[in-house]
């Protein structure tokens, strides 16, 4: 079966030959296909397989049909047609869409926009996180071996272009997105994702493969699937400036199903500035790109749909064969704000998209005109901001149990033992009166032959030592609850292990 409607991503990497990204379309072209949206009924000749010139029908959705036609002409008569059936609501033709791409250096100063977006005080609020929060990135799929994205992969991705399971990323503008929402924090490798230490997993559903060609009919698909698996934010880093009513519709259920829905605003700004869909659809949320001085990229649309900016120019995020690069374009700002909603998600699961739209649009900093703009929106996204207007948790989530552990049970008669604590204990105090060791379980001789002093080298270890040596046999040794830590947090529980000392 011929593939459905082209939509190119908004591929906005440089060196392509390194990061893999192949050729490019140039011109819109029409293409010999049709998306057809029925009425509830279709009991005319709309059902007939037998029409001629029609090649292949394939179903979408419960209302919409992809038709190929074996001859241009052919289908534009069958398009007259169509549209005097009572039962075709809507009848669109599959325009191919052009990808949009900015080169840069690759040697660049990484992570600008972490100043910009200033988002550490958010990322402070890792503890008060209510939800764990999943972002749908409908794109190129995902390497799935990355270093620096282990962990933070969604289980359950689908790749439409092929119709199967495999999502692994051979194009590299999916894997370069997913690095800017989620590359793993605190791993010490590569880069921080905008999600920093969330609890965040990418869901990669994969519409086009090498040449980052797409369709719209399989980003209907990919909606709709994100919607069955419930994920919290959509992103979608591509389009073209032919809008599909099919596509709108699919967005708007994903919406109603309280999905927030994130698009880049497109690259054409020095091109014709070309109104782009999917961003421009009322229920999205567009994005343009700002540099690092806070200007608009000269690359990045600006018209009213705009809602926010972001930085999006020498942008430093994960691509293919387990490395790093820097990318420039819209396609990198939508992840920005696509990862801000999803931190908005984790801390306040009930915020719907209409609400998290108001946060991120009232907390962003305004800049060119006072106030929103064709240019920058609300503002490029200021994430201090956004965490200073969402409430504290009123319920904080209790510190992890003061606890200790003692894995050895046969020692010499030289053995140190360790314990360790969860927490940091007071260096230098002596504990030994919060440790009993008998001979017998319930025995009231103790022994005290022994010092429990603080590890100085891990303020989380008490060391447990004879004065001499432990006597061979059986020994029972119990730490008492009440040993407090550091912080004066007491221990609500004793425990106690048995232990045989062994000769040398």
């Amino acid at each position: 079966m011929k593939r459905q409607l082209h939509i190119v991503l908004i591929a906005c990497i440089g060196l392509l030959a390194v990061l893999g990204f192949k050729g490019v379309v140039s011109a819109e072209e029409v293409s010999n296909e049709l998306l057809i949206e029925y009425e509830e009924n279709r009991h005319t000749f709309s059902v007939d397989e037998s029409l001629p010139s029609v090649e292949s029908r394939e179903p979408i959705t419960d209302k919409v049909e992809l038709w190929s036609f074996t001859d241009s002409a052919e289908m534009l008569l069958m398009k007259e047609q169509l549209l005097e059936d009572p039962n075709v609501l809507h009848v669109e033709p599959n325009y191919e869409r052009y990808s949009h791409v900015v080169f840069n250096d690759p040697i660049l100063v990484k992570q600008w926009w972490i100043p910009q977006m200033k988002p550490q005080w958010m990322w402070s609020r890792v503890q008060e996180q209510k939800k764990m929060t999943v972002v749908a990135v409908i794109d190129s799929g995902i390497d799935l071996q990355h270093e620096d994205l282990q962990g933070r992969i969604q289980p359950g991705g689908y790749n439409f272009y092929a119709d199967n399971s495999n999502v692994q990323d051979v194009n590299g503008h999916g894997t370069a997105v997913a690095g800017v929402v989620a590359a793993k924090a605190g791993n010490d490798l590569g880069i921080v994702g905008i999600a920093g230490t969330y609890e965040t997993k990418i869901l990669p559903l994969k519409i086009s493969h090498l040449n980052g060609l797409s369709k719209v009919s399989d980003s209907i698909k990919a909606i709709d699937y994100a919607i069955q698996k419930q994920v919290d934010v959509i992103n979608m880093s591509y389009g073209s400036s032919m809008s599909s009513q099919m596509e709108e519709k699919a967005i708007q259920r994903a919406v109603e199903s309280g999905i927030t829905v994130v698009s880049s605003a497109g690259n054409d700004a020095t091109k014709g500035n070309s109104i782009m869909f999917p961003a421009s659809y009322p229920s999205v949320i567009s994005v343009g790109a700002t540099e690092r001085d806070n200007q608009r990229a000269s690359f990045s649309n600006y018209n009213s749909h705009v809602s926010l900016v972001a930085p999006g120019a020498a942008i430093y995020t994960t691509t293919l064969a387990n490395s790093y690069k820097s990318v420039s374009g819209t396609s990198f700002s939508g992840p920005m704000v696509a990862g801000a909603a999803t931190l908005v998600k984790s801390l306040k699961p009930e915020a719907t998209p209409a609400e998290i739209r108001q946060l991120l649009e009232m907390t962003a900093t305004d800049l060119g005109a006072p106030g929103k703009d064709i240019h920058f929106g609300a503002g490029v996204v200021n994430l201090e901001k956004l965490s200073h207007a969402l409430p504290a948790s009123s319920t904080p989530i209790p510190p992890k149990e003061f606890t200790g552990d003692f894995p050895e049970l046969k020692v010499q008669t030289n053995k140190v033992f360790r314990i360790k604590f969860t927490n940091e204990l007071l260096l230098g105090k002596d504990y030994s009166k919060h440790i009993y060791i008998t001979r017998s379980p319930n025995s009231a001789e103790r022994i005290e032959s022994f010092t429990a002093k603080v590890d100085p080298t891990n303020s989380k270890q008490l060391l447990i030592t004879p004065t001499k040596e432990w006597q061979l046999g059986v020994h029972y040794l119990r730490v008492e609850k009440g040993l407090q830590n550091k912080k004066g947090v007491a221990m609500k529980k004793s425990f106690a292990v048995k232990f045989t000392v062994l000769p040398r």
